[in-house]
């Protein structure tokens, strides 16, 4: 179910200050029975720990009530399009 994500070359991702947060956030998703992998932060994202959650963007809303409901902290939410061997970095703005 989830092996469709690693080959997306558009997506979403959430980015932690820690590897906690990281982790917690993992767990509560997977009981949730989101659809995301876990990835390694990219480097065009510096300031996060070293994991991210990789997901669809359609997904994003679903993600979004989780994250609020559970109340897990996150660093940054971005948009990211891989074109060209390059992945391309947009953070998307949090109401």
């Amino acid at each position: 179910m989830n092996s469709d994500i690693t080959r997306l070359t558009s997506y979403g991702l959430y980015t932690f200050d820690t590897t906690s947060h990281a982790l917690k956030a993992e767990k509560v998703l997977k009981k949730s029975q989101a659809r995301f992998i876990i990835i390694p932060t990219l480097r065009e994202i510096s300031a996060s720990c070293g994991l991210s959650i990789k997901f669809r963007l359609e997904d994003q809303a679903e993600l979004s009530q989780i994250f609020t409901a559970e109340q897990l902290h996150y660093d940054g939410l971005y948009q990211v399009e891989k074109k060209n061997g390059r992945n391309l970095v947009q953070k998307i703005p949090v109401n």
